[in-house]
């Protein structure tokens, strides 16, 4: 018998949705290089997702991957619309509250497969 994690997934959204805040995930993708402009194109994408911020404990503040300052942020892996969220990866901002911070370390909790949320070190 396997366990249905989706369940899980589920509850994660459902809580984040009630408890957390809308935030704003912005990726920048390099395109080709070109010649004629001696530019790389850079394409933006947004999603709007829920999410909690939390302020880290003193004892979870090492003053390199963590430091004063830093959030951690739990995201769920589905946008407001209801799409999947495009996972995100270090450099990606995100706006919380009007600040925003750059994603410095991701955690993705996904047992066999299932993706439950992301959890996110940011820093403003």
């Amino acid at each position: 018998m396997t366990y249905d994690y989706q369940d899980d997934a589920d509850t994660a959204a459902e809580l984040l949705e009630e408890f957390g805040q809308s935030v704003t995930l912005t990726s920048k993708t390099s395109g080709a290089y070109s010649t004629a402009t001696g530019a790389t194109a850079v394409t933006t994408d947004t999603q709007t997702v829920n999410a909690v911020a939390l302020d880290y404990g003193s004892r979870d503040i090492d003053g390199t991957l963590i430091r004063a300052g830093d959030k951690r942020l739990l995201m769920a892996p589905q946008t407001t619309a209801g799409d999947d969220l495009t996972a995100p990866v270090v450099d990606d901002t995100v706006t919380v509250g009007g600040t925003v911070y750059t994603v410095k370390g991701i955690k993705t909790l996904s047992p066999a497969g299932t993706v439950i949320l992301f959890d996110c070190n940011i820093r403003s």
